[in-house]
């Protein structure tokens, strides 16, 4: 099932991409199972969110907080491998940045397990050390912005 799982979460992808186009939510959910997870991993804006309804009002708070401030954004899969039957992680790239400031890219891995009726379990994993150096533009030249879900 890991192909299953690696089509859920391309779809998953671009309904989210143009949720942030558009404001509407619906396909995303579309694509959760009604208990599903959501954690985010390495960041200072971690956190653990459980059940559909509630993973998208996360997504919505951080994305109206956050990308919508932005000029520039990137999200962009380098790389997808299987961890199991059910689990696949994909490597990306992320990027934001203002006209006029300049923008930043760190890397994060998504670990995503489907079954059946959609994606169950979402995991955003940030290292550290390599996401530091954004972390650090982002808190010098975006002060008004704030990727935090809860």
């Amino acid at each position: 099932m890991s192909a299953n799982t690696m089509a859920k979460f391309l779809h998953y992808f671009q309904c989210f991409g143009a949720a942030l186009e558009t404001g509407n939510w619906d396909a995303v959910g579309d694509t959760l199972t009604d208990d599903a997870r959501y954690s985010v991993r390495g960041v200072p804006f971690a956190c653990e969110v459980t059940g559909k309804k509630a993973i998208l009002e996360a997504f919505k708070k951080s994305t109206a907080s956050f990308d919508a401030t932005m000029d520039f954004r990137l999200l962009e899969v380098l790389s997808m491998i299987r961890l199991g039957p059910d689990r696949v992680r994909a490597d990306l790239v992320s990027g934001y940045g203002r006209d006029g400031i300049g923008s930043a890219t760190a890397p994060v891995s998504i670990e995503v397990e489907a079954r059946e009726d959609g994606i169950a379990e979402l995991t955003d994993i940030y290292d550290p050390e390599l996401t530091a150096p954004a972390l650090t533009w982002i808190a010098a030249n975006l002060g008004d912005a704030d990727p935090s879900y809860l």
